[in-house]
């Protein structure tokens, strides 16, 4: 098994994009600490059928506190922290619409979860890591290689997450600690379902605007990222860092 005995942190981990790769991870042997805002139990329950460990840490990524225990109590319970997946983002809730009509509200919401929650943990499980090595893992999105329009905030948000990945791994390197970035297309999950009835301009379902862009056309699912996750957090990828992999069917080639 290629994460045998690691612990892994994923945020945002109670459904969708998370909630796979927790159990992705499962099947590979490692133990889960799933943090989110809502419930994660189910979660652990699909980790542990999975033939694994998990527990659930109630988290809001924008509180640099409730990033500080959460590596704590990860620690407490299985530790070591081995892998951070920074996967919680605002997306589900996102109304496409034109960028006058975005709030100063909605982007400073939006940019202390999608932006400021990856910087409060990777500081929190840094002092686990820095003596041994990890992976940092950061979920970016493929739409800031396609210039999405309608959400400004979202993309502008991911952009961030990038940049703040190669920085980061430039900085980290020397700790032995890995940072990378995947960024994927449309996902058919709870959140990206719900997004896509979120519009108030009169644009077709992504999905729809996608597909015959891609090289592979068929609907992309929460598991099709486990396998580039697996990879990023196994010791196949040692000598991979500050990379983007963008993750969306051969829409985007850069």
């Amino acid at each position: 098994m290629k994460l045998e005995d690691k612990v892994a942190i994923i945020t945002g981990a109670a459904q969708g994009i998370g909630a796979a790769l927790a159990v992705g991870f499962a099947q590979e042997g490692a133990k889960l600490v799933i943090a989110d805002i809502l419930d994660g139990k189910r979660a652990v329950a699909d980790v542990e059928k999975a033939g694994s460990e998990a527990i659930f840490v109630k988290t809001d990524v924008t509180k640099q506190e409730e990033c500080d225990a959460l590596a704590k109590a990860a620690v407490a319970r299985f530790g070591n922290i081995d892998i951070l997946v920074n996967n919680a983002a605002i997306f589900g809730d996102i109304v496409m619409k034109p960028f006058t009509d975005v709030s100063d509200e909605e982007w400073d919401r939006l940019m202390a979860v999608n932006v400021k929650g990856p910087f409060h943990c990777c500081k929190s499980v840094f002092s686990y890591m820095k003596n041994k090595g990890g992976k940092i893992i950061n979920i970016s999105s493929a739409s800031i290689m396609e210039g999405v329009p309608f959400m400004p905030h979202y993309v502008a948000s991911k952009g961030a997450i990038m940049a703040f990945t190669r920085a980061l791994a430039r900085e980290l390197g020397d700790h032995k600690i890995n940072v990378n970035s995947i960024a994927p297309g449309f996902t058919h999950s709870e959140g990206g379902d719900r997004f896509d009835h979120n519009k108030a301009v009169p644009i077709p379902p992504l999905e729809e605007l996608q597909l015959e862009q891609r090289c592979i056309k068929r609907a992309a699912v929460p598991e099709d990222l486990v396998g580039t996750a697996v990879f990023l957090a196994s010791h196949m990828s040692d000598f991979i860092s500050g990379q983007l992999i963008v993750h969306d069917g051969g829409m985007s080639m850069h």
